[in-house]
């Protein structure tokens, strides 16, 4: 998804940013805030007024911390896609099945975002829920990868280019569309180590019902403890075909 293009309003972007950057920060007084954005504390003190009295940040002692509210709108972004209960309770029951951890993530300006991530027999809501990841180094990124026109990737990478996140991670543009082509070819992705040493993961791409790519699914867990590639991937891939039938996916 791309923001089109036409007037901006500078007095939003500011505060957005304060949002962005106290979440950053995890928390942080107002001058903080203010060399970090490079604007004065009187400008800053108006933003921050105003995002107290509407609930989008609090304040303790002198530190401003995210509000709740913004976990409420976040459940409501999560919840209200006509494909959320079928794409939940297939994660859960492939993780239940493989062992594993399970993730399910979509892809959003360029990104992707978890919004199922579960362990098998922890009884939890996943604690990756809500992360950012990029697409490049990602199973469930570079799968999503491969359902994207080609000119969307060259924006993607264009945008958040291939930051190594350990020394297995893919930096050189040619290589990863290379990687992407194989992927697009066998059906799945692998991300071996790259973004985490000593991970490994397994990810294949669900079809949106009105075509296109929805997301993504993967499994990972150590490299000791894995089996497989083509094992992991025929798992992914009867659990995506039983997600995309309830969709209606043709």
């Amino acid at each position: 998804m791309d923001s089109s293009g036409g007037r901006r309003l500078q007095t939003t972007e500011t505060s957005l940013a304060i949002i962005d950057a106290v979440n950053e920060l995890g928390e942080a007084r107002m001058s903080e805030l203010a060399d970090r954005l490079d604007l004065s504390t009187s400008t800053i003190h108006v933003h921050l007024k105003t995002l107290l009295d509407q609930e989008y940040l609090v304040k303790r002692g002198e530190q401003y911390r995210l509000g709740m509210k913004l976990f409420h709108l976040g459940e409501g972004a999560r919840t209200r896609n006509e494909w959320y209960e079928v794409a939940r309770r297939k994660t859960h029951e492939l993780a239940d099945s493989c062992g594993e951890e399970v993730t399910f993530a979509v892809e959003e300006y360029g990104r992707a975002i978890t919004l199922f991530n579960v362990v098998a027999n922890v009884p939890s809501k996943g604690f990756q829920v809500g992360r950012y990841y990029y697409l490049h180094n990602s199973a469930v990124g570079k799968a999503i990868l491969a359902g994207l026109p080609e000119t969307r990737v060259n924006e993607i990478l264009d945008r958040w280019g291939l930051p190594a996140e350990t020394e297995y991670t893919v930096t050189d543009r040619e290589a990863l569309l290379e990687d992407i082509a194989r992927t697009e070819e066998r059906g799945y992705s692998v991300n071996d180590q790259e973004a985490v040493e000593g991970l490994r993961s397994v990810g294949v791409p669900v079809t949106a019902p009105h075509g296109g790519v929805l997301g993504a699914l993967d499994i990972s867990g150590p490299l000791y403890r894995l089996p497989p590639n083509e094992e992991l991937a025929s798992m992914l891939q009867d659990v995506v075909e039983e997600l995309e039938s309830e969709l209606g996916v043709q």
